[in-house]
């Protein structure tokens, strides 16, 4: 047998639930709807999903619900009627008010605006109250004063903005009356929000609407049972008989017993008994979701700790190399190597330079000249291979961490954040501008530069031992410049780390996660609502 309706609460009902004051429970629950809104959960770990919706319904059940009703105790309380599509909903609410308050029919248009019935009484009242902002006010005395129905969106609309609002109704609830049909009481959306709620202990009741008497009674039992299972073996339970293919409202023998539980609550005394049932079944589940939320905020952070350390991992590896390649020399094999045995052969402008021969200045300074764009030549063989080098490795480690951030499903905060780096030619452009501002001079030589070469080339000439070009470390030594060679590649070796630590930069990962300190925050707001869970213990 389904339960009966049971009696609607009374104000005997109610018992003392705070040590707060008002004002003090108002800036608690003011500032626990800034701690939320400020929380962000993106790392995928397990049970973000869940987090997620968790802190979404719990900004919408203190900014719609709680702190509008501590804000104005003539608030009427709030009863929606939700449900899957198709349920009946609006034919039911006409039906019971027995006015055609909502637009009913078959075919929904694209858009569905909540339907807000509310007492002249209260009319004002509810005027600035969340519910009102995206409903559709109807003021009419069919509905009891202290009491609001709301017509809601669908719960498994097939457009994510009704369903988005379905939810948020549900959050503003001072009792949820569920509307499903034999065909549509099990599907996973509507059911999965009547767990949710039955965990929240929001007042529920149940309508089994639309229902051919040849399976009343096997629908009934199967229905029920899994009510049971919910813990709402005593919520309201009514049914609601087919009317088969109808226009208007339900003959009133279909809805008399809905009508008439409805209006035992009329009254504003008895309304104010289902609104304190309501505020006592809140705080425990605030409490212990507050506590949820900081748990996840810890799951971020832990996260976001293992990410950066994947991501700074991947540097170690291209680091080395490129510090290796620099150390031996390696960027000079090949091109630069070639250009420069090239110039220093035999006649060659660059030839006495490689001798260690005299380096004559050359009618009008032709052989000075000559040299400097023999060296220049040489620099712009060696940038090239630099920046291939500095490019592959950029490529790859930007690539791989791209991996592993789409992994830990942020994926789309990486632009702008990874790669975001100087590029290689930039880098590499700005270390040889760097080495070619300061050119060498003669050792003890004081502002005398190196004879037979100008400021550019002996620039230049660095430059290229630097890099490990044979013959130009060779010259350079020759010339005394083996400290300025030392420092240019120190500087270049410098110049390719930053770039890389650039691309993968400390920290970004951690940037990622929400602060640590919203975890004691949440856990600091859920020991402030102790007193409205225990009454006379302390925070």
């Amino acid at each position: 047998m389904a339960p009966s309706p049971s009696p609607p609460p009374t104000p005997g009902d109610d018992v003392p639930v705070s040590a707060l004051s008002r004002g003090r429970l108002v800036d608690v629950l003011t500032d626990t709807v800034g701690d939320l809104e400020r929380l962000e959960l993106p790392l995928t770990v397990e049970g973000v999903e869940e987090a997620r919706r968790l802190r979404s319904s719990l900004i919408g059940q203190v900014r719609d619900h709680v702190l509008p009703r501590l804000a104005d105790a003539d608030v009427p309380a709030i009863v929606v009627v939700g449900g899957s599509t198709g349920a009946g909903k609006s034919t039911l609410v006409n039906s019971v008010l027995g006015r055609e308050v909502s637009d009913a029919g078959v075919l929904r248009p694209t858009t569905r605006t909540p339907v807000l019935v509310v007492n002249p009484e209260d009319a004002e009242v509810l005027a600035d109250h969340p519910v009102s902002e995206v409903s559709l006010s109807v003021v009419s005395d069919v509905v009891p004063a202290g009491l609001a129905l709301v017509d809601a969106s669908d719960l498994d609309s097939v457009h994510e903005a009704n369903r988005t609002l379905a939810v948020r109704l549900l959050e503003a609830t001072d009792l949820w009356l569920f509307v499903t049909t034999a065909a549509r009481y099990g599907d996973q959306t509507p059911w999965s929000t009547l767990e949710e709620a039955a965990r929240r202990s929001t007042p529920i009741a149940v309508v089994l609407n639309r229902v051919p008497a040849r399976i009343l009674s096997v629908v009934r039992r199967d229905l029920v049972t899994r009510l049971e299972g919910l813990g709402l073996a005593e919520s309201p339970f009514f049914v609601v008989p087919d009317a088969g293919p109808h226009e208007g409202l339900l003959p009133a023998s279909s809805v008399i017993e809905l009508r008439d539980w409805l209006s035992l609550l009329a009254g504003r005394h008895r309304a104010a008994g289902l609104m304190r049932r309501t505020d006592r079944s809140i705080w425990p589940g605030l409490r212990s979701d507050l506590n949820r939320l900081a748990d996840a905020v810890d799951a971020q952070d832990d996260a976001g700790r293992r990410l950066e350390r994947a991501g700074q991992a991947l540097l170690t590896e291209p680091l080395t190399a490129l510090r290796d390649d620099v150390a031996r020399g390696v960027a000079g094999d090949g091109a630069p190597a070639t250009r420069w045995v090239s110039h220093a052969s035999a006649g060659g402008a660059l030839a006495s330079l490689a001798q260690g021969g005299r380096l004559r200045r050359g009618l009008f300074g032709r052989a000075v000249a000559a040299r400097g764009r023999a060296l220049g030549e040489v620099v712009v063989e060696l940038r090239e291979a630099l920046v291939l080098r500095l490019s592959a490795a950029l490529s790859s480690v930007v690539a791989q961490a791209k991996t592993v951030w789409e992994e830990a499903g942020v994926a789309d905060r990486a632009d702008g954040v990874l790669g975001a780096g100087a590029g290689a030619e930039a880098v590499v452009d700005k270390w040889i501008d760097q080495v070619r501002a300061d050119p060498p001079s003669a050792p003890g030589g004081g502002s005398r530069g190196i004879k037979g070469l100008e400021p550019r080339g002996a620039a230049d000439l660095v430059i290229a031992a630097s890099c490990g070009v044979e013959g130009a470390a060779d010259s350079a030594r020759r010339l005394g410049l083996t400290e300025r060679v030392t420092a240019a590649r120190s500087a270049l070796i410098a110049a390719l780390t930053g770039a890389l630590h650039a691309a993968v930069p400390a920290g970004a990962a951690l940037r990622l996660v929400p602060d640590p300190a919203l975890a004691a925050a949440l856990r600091l707001r859920a020991g402030e609502l102790v007193p409205l869970v225990h009454p006379g213990a302390e925070a």
